[in-house]
């Protein structure tokens, strides 16, 4: 039976994401750590599931081969600045725990000598979006449901795609990000080019949407890259009409990237009897099944993905401990506090709201049927066949049953079916095999044998596990094997209380104290070859005998040739004597 995906491959998230088939190596870590999983499986390489994914970035951060690479868009910021536009740098508050080397100063200027021709903190915007949740706060909620932040595009993901009916519960607000954008449009010029990082993936393609303003996406870790290739920066001269740090923030902004910093500013001990603060994806699916289900209806929920919030981003490019990133926020933050900031008409005077849109995830679910089909064919005929290990990343057996019927997995993903097929098959080489194969241990201790070895020598008693190697026969080349670690191949060895003549290949395995032998019965070889000699050897000795009697006929021959030929050369001297004499008379 073939088991086919139901869903397209597309999505809104094309290419945000994108795994490198020749460095993803049969690991299915990406399987194990996604949420939700939307990686599929083909041909053991993985790939992200564009519809399913809420571009938490956590294959990214998994992936040991690094297959996983994020949409890069410094090559558009860099095209920016060579065509001279005014390129505008709107940095995530969280940047003060993920660039703890510079000061907000030093930073602006070391990318203003990049050409870069300011920055702008993204707090100024958060400020604003801030204001929006306590006016909702302060003034009560007119509406029967509960509200949901919309900040984290990975929580709208989440809400869009597997909590649909959760949708409408998302505060209709933009996030600071978009909002940064249009004040700096507003204020600056709509040629100005925003540039925003963050420690953010999923920001890449909210960034890339139609409605949006934000020209290009960077996370801190592309960043840090690009300031660390291009070391010759300090260097250049700041560009010509750099305004390095644009002004505006009094600081509450600089909270958002922190569990609860939406409304940490202003929220009230009465207030937060009515508000739950999660963050981690897991506790956000676990608060939105409570909400589906109505087992609690809070005021509102203040959602972040990441563990920690933003400062746990997949590509803050730090290592540092989360309290110490939460501790540096809100020192920054604090530092702020207090400060008055007006801002201009026209960065105020911005559209702050948005709807959200319902996208089930339209997956087909097998039949109980179906999925048994699937676990017989994994060696899963009952609960207790199940064994649930996780090793292929999902939760249970039935589940992966489900992904391969969907065509997110496949079958040889299931590491103890693939393991004992293994077994099975070497098993079965062994068993079956005409060479005796005998495993002994360092005391010369059978520890493993298989039938053709009581085929050989089972004859005159009983072999068994634990005996000693030297009951069978004499075993100084296992002895020497074991202790020198000399592999012996291809000796011929004949046991004549066996009757049988062996050739052998003895292989020491020091890893596990083991020595494996080989022995392979070469008696009817070795008899034929031996008759083979006997006859090459009486047929010698019978061309000898001949060739010795073909030598004395010769030499008889010689001889009687001798006697002629002398005979006749003195008959025909006597002969010229006598026709010579005869003339001279």
């Amino acid at each position: 039976m073939t088991y086919l995906w139901k869903e397209c491959w597309g999505g809104n998230n094309i290419n945000t994401i994108i795994t490198h088939k020749v460095n993803c190596r049969d690991c299915f870590r990406c399987v194990r750590s996604c949420p939700i999983k939307a990686i599929g499986i083909n041909k053991g390489h993985a790939r992200v599931i564009e519809e399913r994914c809420i571009l938490c970035g956590r294959c990214v951060r998994e992936c040991p081969q690094q297959a996983k690479q994020v949409d890069n868009q410094l090559k558009k910021m860099s095209l920016a600045i060579e065509s001279g536009k005014r390129v505008i740098l709107s940095l995530a508050p969280s940047y003060i725990a993920a660039f703890p080397e510079y000061t907000l100063a030093d930073l602006a200027e070391r990318v203003a000598r990049a050409g870069v021709s300011a920055v702008a903190e993204t707090a100024q915007a958060a400020e604003k979006i801030s204001e929006v949740y306590r006016t909702y706060l302060q003034n009560g909620n007119t509406s029967t449901h509960t509200m949901i932040s919309s900040c984290c595009p990975v929580v709208v993901n989440i809400v869009e795609r597997y909590y649909p009916q959760l949708v409408n519960n998302l505060a209709t607000v933009i996030s600071p990000m978009l909002a940064h954008a249009k004040m700096i449009k507003n204020q600056y010029g709509h040629d100005s080019f925003v540039v925003f990082a963050g420690p953010c993936i999923a920001k890449i393609a909210e960034g890339s949407a139609l409605d949006s303003q934000v020209d290009a996406v960077i996370t801190f870790e592309q960043l840090k890259d690009w300031l660390q290739q291009a070391p010759d920066i300090v260097d250049k001269p700041v560009t010509a009409g750099s305004t390095l740090l644009l002004p505006g923030t009094s600081g509450s902004g600089r909270y958002f990237p922190i569990t609860g910093g939406i409304l940490l500013p202003f929220l009230t001990q009465a207030a937060c009897e009515d508000v739950i603060t999660v963050d981690g994806i897991e506790n956000c699916l676990e608060v939105f099944e409570g909400l589906s289900s109505q087992e609690f209806t809070p005021k509102f929920v203040e959602a972040m993905a990441c563990s920690g919030g933003c400062v746990g981003g997949p590509a803050m490019g730090t290592c540092q401990l989360m309290q110490t990133k939460r501790n540096k926020v809100i020192a920054y933050a604090k530092n702020a506090l207090g400060d008055k900031y007006q801002y201009p008409a026209a960065a105020s005077k911005i559209e702050l709201s948005r709807c959200f849109e319902a996208k089930p995830i339209n997956a087909i679910l097998p039949s109980e049927d179906e999925v048994k089909d699937i676990l017989k064919q994994t060696g899963k005929f009952t609960v207790k066949d199940e064994k649930n290990c996780g090793a292929c990343g999902y939760d249970s057996c039935r589940a992966k049953a489900v992904a391969i019927f969907q065509g997110l997995a496949e079958f040889d993903m299931c590491v103890p079916y693939m393991r004992s097929k293994a077994e099975s098959f070497a098993n079965i080489i062994v068993e079956h095999s005409l060479n005796a194969i005998i495993a002994v241990n360092e005391k010369m201790v059978i520890k493993e044998f298989n039938p053709a070895v009581k085929r050989m020598f089972g004859a005159a008693k009983e072999i068994y596990k634990g005996m000693s190697l030297t009951e069978l026969f004499e075993c100084s080349d296992f002895i020497v094997a074991a202790k020198f670690g000399h592999k012996i191949v291809g000796k011929r060895v004949e046991y004549a209380l066996y009757g049988i003549i062996t050739e052998q290949m003895i292989i020491p395995v020091p890893e596990h104290g083991l020595v494996i032998a080989i022995i392979t019965d070469v008696t009817a070889h070795e008899q034929r070859s031996r008759e083979l000699q006997q006859m090459k050897l009486e047929t010698v000795e019978k061309a000898t005998e001949i060739i010795n009697k073909q030598m004395h006929v010769a030499q008889e021959i010689a001889g009687l040739l001798g006697e002629t030929t002398a005979e006749t050369k003195s008959a025909l001297l006597e002969l010229i004597m006598l026709i010579k004499g005869k003339g001279e008379v």
